[in-house]
């Protein structure tokens, strides 16, 4: 019996992962949208709750979200333009002209012995940017698509939640109905909760981050600040991307690296106070997911569904575990995936 159960988990699991692979292009947009439909719910219902219609409810929410998502895109273009702008400032010209004499400005090591390896790396380095564009216009478009399709499906999804509700019900036995009670209540809690920590653990991320960088004088200190407390959307991999850009400002515009080398250090102190006070202390025990199943569902989810998939690996992880807690037979994957 548990060996049919084991086999079954297997197979249902297996389709679940081919379905979103072949199909993430659709069911990603789709997924973030349910997401932020949960979220923005209680808005929703706060604004029905003063007379207003469910439709009307619902699209000036919409419209409230796509607001404040358009002025945050629309600064971080202007200032990334600023900085692409500067770029010829920064010595950028330079390094790519003559890295072994920009490099050695920086660091009292002969580096003539190194002047073929560095000049082949910087032409290596030209070549696959070059390479990405093709891809970069593919993304660009995927992301045009991606940010014009959720605003819609959020907005159906809000006003279809008693029809998707009914739905969700009705897929569970009589006897079962109440499990799915629970799991829905579970799950929305949760979410909300988890949202809501996330929010304040970004502002002080971001903060932190601002004042660490202006401390140290670089340069679009706060623009950075703000870019790092919103990539902590992605585990891991977004302290990587947001230390990169302040690194090589650094490297590009001061006349020592050691600059570099303290922002290096900023990121790694607030890094530290975010994973061991900042997090635990605001959002609790509310998202509790194995790392090691988070770094494997980064790789898996980055490969489908590129940063938005990223993004969705806890809350995504976090739906199986509380499914898996209730599914007769799923215990063995709610104990993978706590910590």
């Amino acid at each position: 019996m548990m060996t049919k159960r084991l086999y079954r988990t297997l197979i249902i699991t297996s389709i679940i992962v081919l379905t979103i692979y072949y199909a993430g292009n659709v069911l990603m947009p789709l997924i973030f949208s349910g997401f932020c439909a949960m979220f923005v719910h209680p808005l929703v219902k706060r604004f029905e709750s003063i007379g207003l219609p469910l439709v009307a409810s619902s699209l000036i929410v919409v419209l409230l979200l796509v607001i404040v998502v358009g002025t945050i895109i629309s600064l971080f273009i202007y200032e990334g333009t600023g900085i692409i702008q500067e770029l010829p400032m920064f010595g950028v010209q330079e390094v790519m002209e003559n890295p072994v004499d920009a490099i050695d400005k920086k660091v009292a090591i002969n580096l003539e012995s190194y002047r073929e390896h560095i000049f082949s790396a910087v032409a290596s380095f030209k070549e696959k940017v070059i390479a990405i564009i093709p891809e970069t216009i593919i993304n660009i478009n995927n992301a045009i698509i991606f940010m014009v399709s959720c605003p819609i499906y959020i907005f159906f999804m809000l006003i279809s939640r008693s029809s998707i509700r009914k739905f969700y019900y009705t897929s569970f036995e009589n006897k079962r109905q109440h499990m799915g009670n629970e799991i829905l209540n579970e799950i929305e809690h949760v979410y909300i909760q988890y949202l809501k920590g996330l929010s304040y653990v970004m502002m002080i991320v971001a903060t932190l981050t601002s004042i660490g960088l202006l401390a140290l004088g670089i340069d679009y200190a706060i623009f950075i600040g703000i870019l790092a407390g919103l990539l902590t959307l992605v585990p891991y991999v977004g302290v990587i991307i947001s230390a990169a850009i302040p690194v090589a400002i650094a490297v590009l515009t001061k006349d020592s690296l050691w600059y570099a080398l303290g922002v290096v250090g900023i990121f790694a102190v607030v890094q530290f106070l975010e994973g061991n006070f900042i997090t635990p202390k605001i959002m609790g025990g509310q998202v509790e997911v194995n790392p090691l199943m988070v770094i494997v569902g980064i790789v898996i989810f980055g490969a489908i569904g590129g940063i938005v998939g990223m993004i969705l690996t806890i809350p995504i992880l976090a739906l199986l575990k509380i499914i898996a807690k209730y599914v007769p037979g799923w215990k063995p994957l709610e104990n993978l995936l706590s910590v």
